[in-house]
């Protein structure tokens, strides 16, 4: 009897609305495309913010830079070789960009220490490493700035070191950029020459003065033979590149078939790299610069007009 009762109603029950399969399919389909449309616009604006961060870090530099040579009389100095204790511009820099204690423990105990203790921020670009703790290798703070030093024409090779990688005889070669090979030794004494804003006669916005290193994508944390020695090395290529060499995105390092690699400028970001001027001034090099262009970039004396870079 109770099963009588109920039945008629379970017949007369009005059926509830729902969702048909191919009405399911439709609405994920629809969502998966916005999802394929949204995440690109999303990659893209947080590279445009890591952009910008490193664009900031290099008008820091830059102003360091300016304020050394209005105190000091002089650019800061490249130092002498790779592992050099004199240190290399970035540490000449620190006071500057209120960095006091880094530069105390470095007039107190040299370069060798202080590439241990810590990386300034803006030495790091956030489009390679998440940041100062993510780009050491053997305790040693990286880099991925360098300052810029110039071939005598496009391809030629000695000019990096005039054959000369540790002892002094570079000392009386004439490194033409805006940042030179030389610095204080332990006595003291001056060795190699002194960069001034007067030396650069082909004008300070038409004169690279530090720019993006080409490094190898999947190292970035792990450092490399070019990315070892850390920011506070010698005249290195951890802190100096070469103009020498046109500049590369770092999806293309090669280090099977580009000797050249690690001597290179180069960024992550698409399309160009973020380049100082001496001036002040950052811009978006690319990397499909006319090369010979890019090298007179780097020479600060070379009497010749550089436009449209």
């Amino acid at each position: 009897m109770l099963y009588r009762k109920i039945k008629p109603k379970l017949l007369n029950a009005t059926p509830k609305a729902a969702f048909t399969l191919v009405e399911l399919l439709v609405v994920i389909a629809i969502i998966g495309i916005l999802v394929g449309l949204l995440l690109p616009a999303v990659q893209a604006a947080r590279e445009a913010a890591r952009r910008t961060t490193c664009v900031n870090n290099l008008k820091q530099q830059g102003l360091a830079v300016i304020m050394h040579h209005d105190l000091m009389g002089y650019m800061p100095p490249g130092g002498f070789n790779p592992w050099g204790k004199e240190g290399s511009w970035a540490t000449h820099i620190l006071p500057m960009i209120e960095q006091m204690a880094l530069s105390r423990l470095k007039s107190e105990h040299g370069a060798d220490h202080i590439r241990t203790q810590a990386g300034p921020t803006i030495f790091f670009c956030p489009s390679r490493r998440s940041g100062a703790r993510s780009a050491i290798q053997s305790g040693r703070f990286l880099m991925d700035y360098a300052a810029a030093t110039p071939a005598n024409s496009v391809d030629s090779w000695d000019q990096f070191w005039y054959g000369d990688t540790w002892e002094m005889g570079w000392a009386d070669k004439p490194y033409r950029g805006a940042i030179v090979r030389g610095g204080l030794d332990k006595d003291k004494i001056w060795r190699g020459s002194k960069s001034r804003m007067a030396d650069i006669t082909d004008g300070l916005s038409q004169t690279l003065l530090i720019a993006e290193k080409h490094l190898h994508f999947q190292r970035y944390e792990t450092g490399d033979w070019h990315d070892d020695a850390g920011w506070a090395d010698g005249w290195d290529p951890d802190v100096v590149r070469y103009t020498g060499y046109f500049p590369k995105s770092d999806r293309r390092f090669n280090d099977d078939q580009d000797p050249k690699a690690g001597f290179r400028f180069g960024s992550a970001h698409s399309g160009g790299m973020n380049a100082l001027l001496v001036d002040g001034s950052v811009h978006l090099i690319r990397f499909e610069i006319d090369p010979d262009l890019f090298n007179r970039l780097g020479l600060r004396n070379d009497g010749q007009l550089i436009q449209g870079f």
